[in-house]
């Protein structure tokens, strides 16, 4: 294969990964040294998912909307010896994703954002982040994320992105709850059981075989009560709960930071 862009095989290379704390509202900062003599780096940045929103008395809550994904690969000359990394946390029941960002921390103690992963703002996914000046340094990409579902939708496999939306929650008493399909065969959730105050399953975030992220499911509903939705991987949204839960839209997957240098 032609390699167009003369960049090295990264061979030894240097990889680090940054993950939130799990705890709500909590961004969770990290400082990354450049490894001496490196001369390539690549750095991906996940924004945080969006909780899902509680149900209501006649309707089941929507689900939380997945991150942004951006990323950088350039030469290490251009990357200062240390950048401040700070992870974005997941959303709590409706509430919005933080950012993941990479900052460049000045010695007087100002920063100037380097590069950016936004984070689901409630149901709606977190939007693609615009170039900076940074960017045109090296190869530069930032893809939305997805949607959440509305109640009783099943969220479906994005075309574009390797993270999911939440599922809706049950919004038919004694419903299922609605699930989430991811690809590359990973499996869809399992739906909570109908006629039950079951919670949706929890998603996943797996690096192999292949990169993927799934979020939250819905919750399911009785006669007078709904379940609580599933809690997204990371980067992905929470799933909406059941119809007559007053609470329980499930929490947000905490945002990500993966660093490669060689």
């Amino acid at each position: 294969m032609l390699d167009l862009f003369n960049t090295p095989t990264p061979q030894n290379a240097n990889y680090q990964e940054f993950f939130g704390s799990g705890v709500l509202l909590t961004p969770t900062v990290f400082n990354w040294v450049k490894p001496r003599g490196a001369s390539m780096v690549r750095i991906m940045l996940i924004g945080a998912g969006a909780g899902g929103r509680n149900g209501g008395v006649s309707a089941g809550g929507a689900g939380g909307g997945s991150g942004a994904v951006t990323q950088w690969l350039g030469p290490a000359m251009f990357i200062p010896d240390v950048l401040r990394i700070t992870v974005g946390a997941g959303g709590a029941a409706a509430a919005a994703g933080g950012n993941t960002t990479v900052i460049y921390q000045q010695k007087d103690g100002t920063g100037y954002t380097l590069l950016t992963a936004n984070g689901a703002a409630s149901a709606t996914a977190g939007a693609a982040s615009a170039a900076t000046p940074f960017s045109s340094s090296g190869l530069y990409s930032s893809i939305a994320g997805q949607d959440g579902a509305n109640q009783n939708i099943s969220s479906t496999a994005s075309a574009t992105t390797f993270l999911s939306g939440g599922a809706g929650g049950s919004g038919v008493q004694g419903t299922a709850g609605p699930t989430v399909a991811v690809n590359f065969g990973y499996p869809t959730s399992v739906a909570a059981t109908a006629n039950s105050t079951n919670p949706g399953q929890d998603g996943f975030f797996f690096t192999q075989p292949v990169l993927v992220g799934r979020a939250g499911g819905g919750g399911a509903t009785t006669e007078s009560a709904g379940g609580n939705g599933g809690q997204g991987g990371i980067g992905c949204g929470g799933g909406g709960a059941g119809e007559d839960a007053l609470t329980g839209g499930g929490r947000g997957g905490d945002g990500a930071a993966f660093i490669w240098a060689w």
